[in-house]
């Protein structure tokens, strides 16, 4: 029994209001889910929005399907009608603050789209030259399908499930309790009350791109004063005694509203006296912009787990799965688990939007075809394309003028001595990672213990802000030993921050925050055998078992997918070894010359941006 699940912009609709990013597709076969992948690896648009075309091939391809006929139901992400399905009451805030192009736009979207969703199965039918059959193409609610990604997901038969986003339809947050294959909805979270879009306009504000640099925010929090701007968030945000929580409802509507004719955002008053001008993307970063985000950060986590604590007390559950872009921020994860107030937390690798193809193709087998519970594998999480031998070896062949490559017996030793000497290494294997987190198989990896090679990675290999931390990939088995897993039985897919063992922080300063902590990746033999045994040769020749890693892409690109797209990005960065799979790949002298002597020059003439900040 196969189910596909795909998420992505419907043509034609403003994505504000519709499937706005991280278009992809899933498939579950008799309930195991065997592969998923972003169109952006495809098409090479980062968080694009087309419709995910080659990932449903792909998808297609991984299940042995020879066509969509063959595919028992095809699920979609995103319920057009329930948009704008809420009383006059609800929507009394854009009234009281005289923004009735809001509700108009809605409502002309909506007459638009006829309040059915015929339009999402007309583009599935123009994009892919198929027409499903009755019964075969239904709708899944944008939360739903996040509760059913991290639950179904989870080795757990009962959890409390909590979503949180900017806006999925007409809600922020789902609340659910979830056990074997039934969902009972306990509360619904309704815009404009919506820490998601509260955690978006900030980093607007801050001069970072919103929907895409929110872990900028989160990076740049520990640089900052919590306490400077605490009084204004608290204003922003009331909590309840039940447990809830409400945000300023007039000016989070200014905030959406205000939007100049070419697409800037301009910010209201009302938040601007109380947090001074905004920032240009290429303005120096200033202390008050760093305090801030860390008023932000704390506002976010006291939120959540104020929340959690009557959820907890209210519902008696000990498990608790978490979904949505929200919860892509670790350092609140890192909260929760340390909270104590659950025995285990369970987040889906991808909890942004790019799970819900996952959580739609999921909650199509389990609660549209009535089909039990099947507990997926702990391998599951590289979901992506693999690619032949053949293309590995057609990519050497086509940049063999610029490169030398070798295959040496122990690729594992290589790699881990090339880092213990100071080299940057270009890790690539296998079927790539599901989610937006690099586990070891489309990775860069270096040495932790370099006080340095955190500047030069972000500098000269990434080309990014040099704020901005670099996780620890640490063997599962040392893991306690360096970094305090306080809440957590391990962190295999990178999605909690915890705090370095204090006197291991000065060992592997690269890796370790300004605040002392890390966002770990724990790597058993079982999970990435080739990967383990990079980080176990390296703790054999320095006494650390623990790895710089890092994404295999630079600023504003998707991850590598294919080994040619490995080779380019190794040429064109300072990244000085690139494996594939068995073969290790260097520049020719020349060509490593020449790039260095290139972006020397283009540094000179201000071509390239540092970012790195000084007030740091």
């Amino acid at each position: 029994m196969k189910v596909l699940g795909y998420n992505g912009n419907l043509q034609g609709y403003p994505a504000d209001f519709g499937a706005g990013h991280d278009s992809s597709a899933s498939i579950v076969v008799d309930g195991e889910l065997v592969a998923a992948c972003e169109e952006e690896r495809f098409n090479r648009e980062k968080h694009s929005c087309q419709f995910p075309k080659q990932a449903i091939d792909f998808c297609l391809q991984e299940a042995g399907a020879r066509s969509l006929e063959e595919v028992d139901l095809i699920t979609y992400y995103w319920d057009y009608p329930s948009i704008y399905a809420q009383n006059r009451q609800d929507w009394s805030p854009f009234w009281r603050t005289g923004t009735w192009a809001f509700l108009t736009t809605m409502r002309n979207f909506n007459k638009v789209a006829g309040y059915t969703n015929d339009k999402t199965l007309d583009q599935f039918e123009r994009m892919t030259g198929y027409r499903p059959r009755p019964g075969q193409f239904q709708i899944v609610p944008h939360h739903m399908c996040h509760v059913a990604s991290t639950f179904y997901d989870s080795p757990f038969s009962e959890a409390l499930t909590v979503t949180m986003d900017a806006l999925g339809e007409k809600s922020s947050s789902i609340i659910a309790h979830c056990k074997d294959t039934k969902i009972d909805v306990i509360k619904e979270v309704f815009w404009p009350h919506s820490m998601g879009y509260l955690y978006l306009f900030i980093t607007d504000f801050l001069g970072f791109q919103p929907n895409n640099d929110e872990y900028k925010v989160m990076g740049l929090a520990p640089y900052g004063n919590r306490e400077k701007y605490r009084e204004f968030f608290k204003s922003m945000v009331t909590l309840g005694a039940d447990g809830s929580y409400k945000l300023d409802a007039d000016l989070m509507v200014q905030l959406t509203m205000t939007m100049d004719k070419n697409g800037v955002r301009y910010f209201p008053p009302g938040l601007t006296k109380h947090l001074g001008p905004t920032r240009k993307e290429h303005e120096p970063i200033e202390q008050r912009h760093m305090d801030i985000a860390a008023s932000l950060q704390e506002c976010l986590e006291l939120t959540m787990i104020h929340q959690l604590k009557h959820l907890r007390a209210s519902t008696g559950l000990k498990n608790l799965c978490l979904a949505g872009g929200v919860t892509l921020n670790c350092t609140m994860n890192g909260v929760v688990a340390r909270s104590g107030l659950f025995d285990n937390v369970w987040i889906h690798t991808a909890a942004h939007d790019a799970g819900c193809s996952v959580g739609a193709a999921l909650y199509g087998h389990h609660n549209i075809l009535g089909q039990p519970r099947h507990f997926q594998k702990k391998s599951h999480r590289y979901l992506g394309p693999a690619h032949p031998r053949t293309s590995l070896e057609s990519a050497l062949v086509e940049f063999d003028a610029k490169i030398t490559h070798t295959r040496p017996d122990d690729v594992a030793t290589t790699v881990a001595q090339a880092m213990a000497n100071g080299k940057v290494v270009g890790f690539y294997q296998g079927r790539m990672e599901w989610g937006p987190r690099a586990l070891g198989n489309r990775s860069i990896l270096a040495d932790p213990r370099r006080d340095d090679m955190k500047d030069i990675v972000n500098h000269a290999v990434k080309l990014r802000e040099g704020f901005r931390p670099f996780a620890p990939a640490c063997l599962a088995e040392k893991a306690t030993e360096w970094f305090d897993m306080t809440g957590l039985k391990d962190s295999p897919y990178m999605l909690f921050i915890v705090p370095v063992v204090e006197d291991k922080r000065a060992k592997i300063p690269a890796v370790t925050h300004v605040d002392g902590s890390a966002r770990v990746q724990t790597v058993t033999a079982e999970s990435n055998p080739r990967f383990h045994a990079v980080i176990k040769a390296f703790d054999k020749i320095t006494g650390v078992p623990v790895v710089m890693n890092t994404s295999f892409n630079v600023k504003g690109e998707p991850i590598v997918n294919t080994p040619a797209d490995a080779i380019r990005c190794f040429l064109g960065t300072q990244i000085d070894l690139l494996v594939l799979e068995d073969v290790v790949v260097e520049k020719r002298p020349e060509v490593a010359e020449a790039l260095s002597k290139s972006r020397m020059k283009a540094e000179e003439s201000g071509r390239v941006v540092d970012g790195r900040i000084s007030a740091v």
